[in-house]
């Protein structure tokens, strides 16, 4: 049936959209116009990629130029979500060139949650994500940085049709109503209460209230937490919350969605029209069919999900609560007044009238400057409580309740470079202790406190699946980005010798036959770890000492140091000065070396002492040490980035080892290239390693499974009796014919938790 929607724009009057009960009305308009570009979307009841269902889709296509009409450049097919219909459209689109879809992967999560049988949706193998047609089209810029969000509304009103966000605005326009409706009734339910003071806003104030897409979103975290909350008041409250729930476009008027839907699918296939020929002028057509096949692989792992242990999270919670409340109470005595961490006026006041001026702020480093201030020390605290329990406790009970499996989507177009991206790599590997623990651990160690004062560790948390799957594997790409940095120096021909030789023993010769090693070739790149019988390598320095890595982080301290004026009296353990404090073993390790480890990985990003001297909290002067400390260590890295700057602002592009094209119509950031090119280049190994790995497991018959891809580490379930697989994993992920610098592979295994992992031996 065509329908005329009310809402139209000059660009969605150029599609005849159709409201579909029979397939056969899309099947005989479909073999009439045999379109070669066709998208499909779907409406949805939330975003769990695995609870949620579809209520509604578009299968929508644009029609070949020759068959295109004046006013007419394609049709749309909106419907409620039927098992029977979403085959058979299947089946339509495995006859076009391109099925594409923006954010496709979650889209396919969605029809088989809809009825369609996995194999059947991971078999499809014309697949394309619009996300990746734009991320290979825009500039290399990131959001953060003033270029484009990839969202589809974003990119439709920026490119397409600046009326486009109008679709959406209705639908959440109706969104506001229904929630309106919802508070009215809790407004209703709370007036018996009215004599008592509890109202709306009194519930406002007692709990947090957030904010999504412009509505409040009522919780049951506390906010004022110095009000008594009746029984009768929080139960009327959770029950309210329990049956009337956020709205989701499930909720919404059908007629209203369906102009929504129809305009999803309708700027999906415009931005192809827009983007595919510079996909194509840019040469980056094998980079977009690689991304192609990972979709599926990514699909696979992130139906798997991470089993939790939902008895221990429910228990950090409670500890969390308990932590947070006892450090209010102290707040609350100590400045004579309720209020919450975040507001800052009250803090201020506290320090006017100790420091005799108002403070700017109060944010993290002016706490830290009056760290002895107990009310600077709970401020601090609560803080990163509060932020551990509502963006780590809360959120992975929030999405592992449904089966007790913690699912997240992976991000393949979000990062410039390339890089994989997802919730679960935000999770940290440090654990939350008590404010005893943390007392026990400046005294004893860090990592010394016992278990009795941890609140919360992220990676005890997850857990092995059990049954047949008992244990999990772990496989680390030892510090890839370091080793592909030193790569690109080699490929420059100005081999950086520090870095280098942390990584292979880089212009040594052979203790017995006088050879310098070499890495040209594969078979001798990989005798860099050749031993002799004492366990010393074979390999001599200049010294003819036995060559050992360098520790790369060490060597930016210590030549920190040096710029600062310090005398080294032992290297890494002892620096004197003439008018400061002398530096030991212990302070070196703890302090120095932490900032020069954290200045490596940030200067790799073009961070320089400004940066530096704001995220590490440290001084000017210490700053541009690191700088100079920075560049007297990895000379010809400097080299490297000057060299890829300098190429960007002539060409403006450069290429990764993969072919992946970072384009600048501005140069003013060709700065950050060369990181995107080391990035890019490592995030595209990985991404071989998903595709490769998973063709490996299924050519082979196995029951393992990829569970998940955290930074530079692939985790697998191991199903009983596959070890056998480790050494084949490995050889795949150590086999990288480009990398001239060696690739080390480590692997750990747990039965338990992810914490409790421990390293094994494995020769690939």
């Amino acid at each position: 049936m065509i329908i005329n929607p009310k809402l139209e724009t000059e660009v969605t009057k150029k599609y005849e959209k159709h409201w579909i009960e029979d397939f056969e009305e899309i099947k005989n308009l479909f073999d009439e116009d045999q379109p070669r570009l066709c998208v499909i979307d779907s409406e949805t009841t939330g975003l769990h990629i695995i609870n949620d269902k579809p209520f509604m889709w578009v299968f929508a296509y644009k029609l070949p130029k020759e068959k295109r009409k004046e006013g007419l450049e394609g049709r749309s097919f909106a419907f409620n979500s039927n098992k029977e219909i979403l085959y058979q459209v299947l089946q339509l689109t495995k006859k076009c060139t391109m099925t594409v879809g923006h954010n496709v992967k979650y889209d396919l999560h969605m029809l088989i949650n809809g009825g369609v049988e996995e194999e059947e949706v991971f078999n499809l193998a014309n697949v394309t994500d619009t996300m990746g047609l734009c991320r290979l089209t825009f500039d290399a810029v990131s959001a953060r940085d003033g270029g484009d969000m990839l969202g589809l509304k974003k990119v439709s009103e920026k490119y397409i049709d600046p009326r486009a966000a109008e679709f959406e605005k209705e639908v959440k326009k109706e969104l506001r109503r229904i929630n309106d409706q919802k508070r009215n009734l809790l407004k209703e339910l709370l007036k018996p209460y009215k004599d008592i003071g509890w109202g709306i806003g009194k519930i406002k104030d007692a709990y947090k209230v957030k904010k999504r897409n412009d509505m409040d979103q009522f919780t049951t975290e506390r906010k004022q937490r110095w009000i008594t909350i009746p029984a009768e008041i929080e139960k009327l409250y959770r029950n309210w919350l329990k049956e009337n729930p956020f709205a989701n476009y499930s909720e919404v008027d059908r007629d209203i969605m369906m102009e929504y839907v129809h305009s999803d699918g309708i700027y999906t296939l415009e931005i192809v029209e827009m983007t595919y020929p510079t996909v194509l002028k840019r040469k980056q057509k094998a980079i977009l069919e690689h991304e192609n096949k990972l979709i599926m692989e990514l699909l696979r792992m992130e139906r798997v999900g991470m089993k939790v242990d939902m008895p221990y999270l429910n228990e950090c919670f409670k500890k969390c609560e308990d932590e947070i409340q006892s450090h209010y109470e102290e707040l609350w005595s100590i400045v004579g007044e309720n209020f919450t961490a975040s507001q800052a006026s009250v803090i201020q006041d506290y320090f006017e009238k100790k420091l005799g001026e108002r403070p700017p702020t109060t944010d993290k480093a002016f706490l830290k400057k009056h760290k002895d201030d107990r009310l600077s020390q709970l401020i601090t605290r609560l803080r990163r409580l509060e932020k551990w329990q509502s963006t780590y406790i809360s959120r992975i009970i929030e999405v592992a309740q449904y089966d007790e499996h913690f699912y997240t989507q992976y991000g393949q177009f979000n990062t410039v470079s390339g890089r994989l991206g997802s919730d679960a790599q935000q999770f940290p590997k440090e654990r939350i202790l008590t404010e005893e623990g943390e007392k026990y651990e400046k005294e004893h160690g860090e990592g010394k406190a016992p278990s009795s004062f941890e609140i919360f560790s992220p990676r005890r948390a997850f857990i092995v699946e059990g049954g047949d799957y008992d244990q999990i594997a772990y496989f680390d790409l030892s510090q890839i980005e370091l080793r592909a940095q030193a790569n690109y120096t080699v490929l420059l021909k100005r081999p950086d010798l520090n870095l280098c030789r942390a990584y292979m023993p880089f212009k040594c010769s052979h203790y017995l036959t006088g050879e310098e090693y070499s890495f040209t070739r594969k078979e001798d790149r990989i005798r860099w770890s050749e031993k002799k019988e004492d366990g010393s390598s074979v390999w001599l320095l200049e010294d003819g000492v036995s060559w050992t890595p360098t520790d790369v982080h060490s060597e930016t301290s210590h030549n920190t140091l040096i710029a600062l004026a310090f005398e080294c009296v032992e290297k890494y353990k002892q620096y004197i000065h003439k008018s400061d404090s002398p530096v030991d073993e212990k302070s070196f390790k703890k302090f120095w070396r932490y900032i020069g480890k954290m200045f490596n990985f940030m200067r790799n990003y073009g961070g320089g002492p400004a940066k530096a001297s704001e995220a590490l909290e440290v001084s000017m002067e210490i700053a541009n040490a690191l700088v100079s400390g920075w560049s007297n260590t990895f000379p010809e890295v400097s080299h490297y980035q000057k060299q890829v700057a300098k190429k960007v602002q002539k060409d403006k592009h450069a290429t990764n080892m993969y072919g992946r094209v970072y384009f600048l119509s501005n140069t003013e950031k060709a700065y950050k290239v060369g990181n995107y090119l080391v990035q890019g280049s490592c995030a595209d190994m990985l991404k071989a390693y998903v595709i490769k790995i998973g063709e490996f497991l299924r050519k082979n018959n196995c029951k393992s499974l990829p569970l998940a891809n955290i930074h530079d580490e692939l985790q697998f379930l191991i199903y009983k009796g596959e070890e056998w697989i480790f050494p084949h994993i490995k050889r795949i992920m150590e086999d990288v014919e480009w990398m001239q610098v060696p690739v080390v592979v480590d692997l750990e295994i747990t039965n338990t938790t992810w914490a409790d992992k421990k390293e094994v031996e494995c020769i690939a």
